[in-house]
């Protein structure tokens, strides 16, 4: 049971030792560790870039570390500290894509503990994952696991269940599922592309490899952290064979991952385990530093925490300010580059062209307001008889619209007063007067040539079904004349219609009361 005890904590040693400041204490420089995850560079809206970094800050036992007050954390770039404001959050509060392979060792070692392992699994760590994580589930025994693309998170806890050991009692292939997992999560999206993705793998395992090659171990997991893997590793050795867990210690050392040791196969050993693992997935800290330039790029950057946990995080080279993988000349938002648009400047002539172009847009606008309205009032302004533009007037020799019925029991308004009269002129249209008292009669017409009982009409009709101002006849510019009903009683009718108005045609019978008369244009 001594020797047990060396081996693992040997093996917990390899794993978890950070690299970390110089200390006297020896015991405390290997107390605790912080891992810079990743680090992205990108424009912000509000200008300046946004210096995003992913930092798991653990014990030697696997608990996190309290860093929440400002002072204890220090970022250094080279030798100085980064003087700049930063935001400390939460990676669970943030809307940040996930790349998680599980690689679970089935085979006849862990038949018994399999059922337990993946319960525990799934009510402590998948269960609780968010909805942007992409998930791969690996069982492998004497053969190596394939899996040809990672899948989302409903469809990979249906795969959890399904996983059975293969029976074989063989050494396993463990380092050819690693492989083929790191192969994997080379080739995971995020969508939109670009976006920054976190990858993982977690090992279950008792530590046992059918290749045995040792250099192989440290080279997979010196290439994981190259590639931005880490590798968390589950120790559990069923037939009590502790020196094989030193491999997944190496692993975990290698790719900057955690190491834990599950000392037996039952739920209440794996539970909290795998609880430790869902609190450093959602509870690691996001540092956001906002920064004036982009002459961070290319330099090292490491964090320094200071107070009761003092320890140094692995050296990381800042990227070039990016969003999605491309270089942006606006800012970054949600891995697309948005380039607002630029107010072009303006000089001297530039300020009178556009208080010129001002001043023609204004008189142009008034100009159109100024025609709309009087086309307005023209067309809501009764019909004077007589004046230049009447309805309905057209040019000599063009033949006039007929006349049109009005509507019963409707009184056209009738025009404006009437105009000063004006002298006819020799051969000119006249009324021939076919009936009544004066038949055979010929009057000249005149513009505003009034007919009625009225004493001062034109034509006076003095019989019971004429109205004192019955009808009006105007003559245009060109020589039409055009009858007007007054609003009569009786109504005026032309070719034996009644009308409101209508354009007289030569030859055409207009009565009026009981008298009949004759248009004649010339």
């Amino acid at each position: 049971m001594r020797l047990a005890t060396c081996v693992i904590g040997v093996a917990l040693l390899i794993a978890v030792r950070p690299q970390v400041a110089a200390a006297d204490d020896a015991t405390q420089s290997t107390a605790f560790r912080a891992v810079i995850d990743r680090v992205d560079l990108e424009p912000a809206k509000l200008g300046g870039y946004k210096l995003r970094i992913g930092l798991s800050a653990l014990s030697i036992q696997g608990q996190l570390l309290d860093l929440t007050d400002p002072k204890a954390i220090k970022a250094m770039v080279g030798a100085s500290k980064l003087d700049a404001p930063f935001a400390l959050g939460r990676y669970a509060a943030t809307d940040a894509d996930t790349a998680i392979i599980i690689a679970i060792e089935a085979n006849l070692a862990f038949t018994e503990a399999l059922p337990n392992v993946l319960t525990a699994l799934d009510d402590a760590v998948i269960s609780k994952l968010g909805d942007r994580t992409q998930l791969a589930i690996l069982p492998y025994g004497e053969s190596s696991a394939t899996e040809k693309k990672l899948v989302s998170l409903k469809q990979g806890r249906g795969k959890l269940s399904s996983v059975t050991s293969d029976g074989s009692a063989s050494e396993p292939a463990m380092l050819d599922t690693l492989e083929g997992a790191l192969r994997l999560l080379k080739r995971a999206k995020t969508s939109p592309e670009g976006l920054p993705l976190r990858k993982m793998i977690v090992v279950i395992s008792d530590g046992r490899d059918r290749s045995g090659d040792r250099d192989r171990v440290t080279r997979l997991g010196q290439r994981a952290d190259k590639e931005g893997v880490r590798i968390h590793t589950f120790g559990y050795a069923p037939s009590k064979v502790l020196r094989p867990l030193l491999t997944l210690g190496e692993l975990s050392k290698r790719s900057l991952g955690t190491f834990r040791w599950v000392r037996s196969g039952g739920v209440e050993s794996w539970a909290p385990a795998f609880q430790q693992l869902n609190d450093e997935i959602a509870k690691q800290y996001v540092l956001t530093y906002f920064v004036p330039d982009a002459e961070l790029a290319g330099k090292k950057l490491k964090i320094v925490t200071v107070g009761r946990t003092e320890t140094t995080s692995n050296e990381v080279k800042i990227p070039d300010a990016l969003c999605g993988g491309e270089a942006c000349a606006g800012y970054c938002a949600s891995a697309v580059c948005v380039v607002p648009r630029e107010s072009a400047s303006r000089g001297a002539f530039g300020w009178i062209a556009l208080l010129i172009g001002v001043g023609l847009a204004l008189v142009v606008m008034l100009g159109l307001i100024g025609f709309a309205l009087s086309r307005r009032q023209q067309s809501a302004a009764p019909a004077v008889p007589g004046q230049p533009g009447v309805p309905g007037s057209v040019p000599p020799g063009t033949k006039p619209a007929k006349a049109s019925k009005p509507p019963k029991n409707k009184p056209s308004k009738p025009p404006p007063g009437q105009p000063a009269p004006v002298a006819p002129q020799a051969g000119g249209p006249c009324l021939l007067i076919i009936s009544g008292p004066r038949a055979g009669e010929r009057v000249a017409l005149s513009n505003g040539f009034l007919i009625g009982k009225a004493p001062t009409s034109n034509l006076v009709i003095d019989d019971g079904y004429a109205s004192t101002q019955h009808a009006q006849i105007a003559i245009d510019q060109f020589g039409n004349c055009r009858l007007y009903d007054r609003g009569s009683t009786n109504g005026t009718f032309a070719n034996g219609v009644r009308v409101s108005d209508v354009v007289l045609d030569h030859g055409m019978t207009v009565r009026i009361g009981s008298t009949e008369l004759r248009f004649l244009a010339q």
